[in-house]
């Protein structure tokens, strides 16, 4: 039999998560593949062309970051195994403040024993359970010792220093069902939930417990990410403090004006393609309220468009579609990087002037181009008072398959 035949069927659910399609999400902003990545962290008023647009700090996309891979995070328990009084696991109850500590001097137990049951400790404190060891590999290079662990989907990773045994990284993933999960803890979450707006049925699935420590130098101690999810939409938590929701909304409760705009905003990237709305999603966070128009024959649909809920203004339009897979040769790739990179500008502003004009409301050629803010693939503008960015990408034949305005990020 074949071993996802054998899983259940919330691990399915939770591995394809409930909006494959949701281009969003708040740590990795603007990037596109299953979510659009916002900052979230301030919603701005900006005076673009005369008149005032509710606009989210994004990040700025780069070419490359179409096919974002969502990394997550994790916790570090303090006082407990984050298991609750129901016995389901928490993650309210961990806490991402925390730093590994390092072994006593001298009484670390550098034995591939010793190293294996450090591991799993560390494990079983970051992820909330313990997976079957796969192996301890030497990385002579790097001075460091991997211990892997992996069940399914789940997988832990922890690097330990060869000399000193002492944790330098993590990284962990795994899901929990339903009945594994605290009930105070879903309550909570659906409180969020209902006061974000939704009001409809949410059966959960499975939460999605993330954690990474020291794999970036920005970030101090222990990172988490959680999301609790349902086929109607999914509740996110950032470091054990509630982020946003995101969930499904029919037809009937956006106004025919939503739709419409979404459409035409869509036809200024390509005149042809689907114009079939498959869904439509809101994500309400502290200081930020989106919808985003999925378009296309399924889940996976091919175009999306971002908006303000509130306003309806756009924020982002993207058709995938439209962007060209890059070659797996090396070389063929470094062509077309180098053809994306020599792009008349100039040409390129007049076609994005053609866009971003009629979906904004601004006249792009008043703009100046940002070369920091460029990748390769991208093009990106800023507004004469320096608050707003206009962003595109662009594929091979010079096309348009993004366009996004953000405000200016200091």
């Amino acid at each position: 039999m074949d071993k996802r035949e054998q899983e259940p069927q919330w691990y399915e659910l939770a591995r394809k998560g409930p909006f494959p399609e949701m281009k969003f999400t708040e740590e990795a902003a603007g990037e596109v593949a299953r979510q659009i990545g916002m900052d979230g962290s301030s919603l701005n008023q900006v005076l673009p062309s005369g008149r005032r647009r509710r606009v989210i700090r994004l990040r700025i996309l780069s070419a490359a970051a179409v096919f974002l891979l969502l990394f997550g995070a994790g916790a570090l328990v303090l006082g407990g195994d984050g298991f609750g009084r129901s016995g389901g696991f928490n993650p309210l109850q961990v806490s991402s403040a925390g730093i590994i500590d390092p072994p006593v001097a001298e009484q670390a137990d550098l034995t591939d024993e010793g190293l294996r049951a450090t591991a799993e400790q560390v494990m079983l404190e970051q992820l909330g359970k313990k997976l079957p060891f796969v192996s301890l590999e030497p990385l002579v290079e790097e001075g460091e010792i991997l211990a892997e662990f992996k069940d399914g989907d789940s997988f832990a990773k922890i690097w330990f220093e060869t000399e000193t045994g002492k944790v330098v990284r993590t990284y962990m993933d795994t899901f929990f069902a339903p009945e594994q999960i605290d009930s105070k803890f879903i309550d909570e979450a659906m409180d969020q939930l209902r006061k974000a707006g939704y009001k409809g049925e949410f059966t959960v699935t499975a939460l999605h417990h993330s954690v990474h420590y020291g794999t970036n130098a920005d970030e101090q101690g222990i990172q988490t990410d959680d999301s609790l999810i349902a086929e109607e939409g999914q509740i996110d938590y950032e470091n054990g403090v509630y982020r946003s929701s995101t969930f499904k909304m029919g037809e009937n409760e956006v106004s025919a004006e939503v739709k419409q705009e979404g459409l035409k905003a869509i036809k200024l990237l390509r005149e042809k393609g689907t114009d079939h709305l498959y869904s439509i999603k809101r994500t309400v966070a502290q200081r930020w309220d989106v919808l985003v128009l999925t378009y296309g024959e399924s889940q996976y649909g091919a175009a999306t468009v971002l908006m303000d809920y509130a306003t309806q203004e756009i924020i982002q339009v993207l058709d995938i579609s439209l962007h060209d897979e890059k070659s797996s040769d090396s070389r063929i790739r470094g062509e077309q990087d180098t053809n994306l990179l020599n792009m008349d500008k100039a040409k390129l502003q007049l076609a994005a002037s053609a866009i971003a004009d009629e979906m904004f409301g601004i006249r792009l050629e008043d703009y100046t181009f940002v070369k920091e803010m460029s990748g390769i693939g991208t093009i990106a503008f800023k507004s004469p008072d320096g608050a707003t960015v206009i962003t595109g990408s662009y594929n091979m034949d010079g096309v348009f398959y993004m366009m996004q305005q953000t405000d200016a990020v200091e």
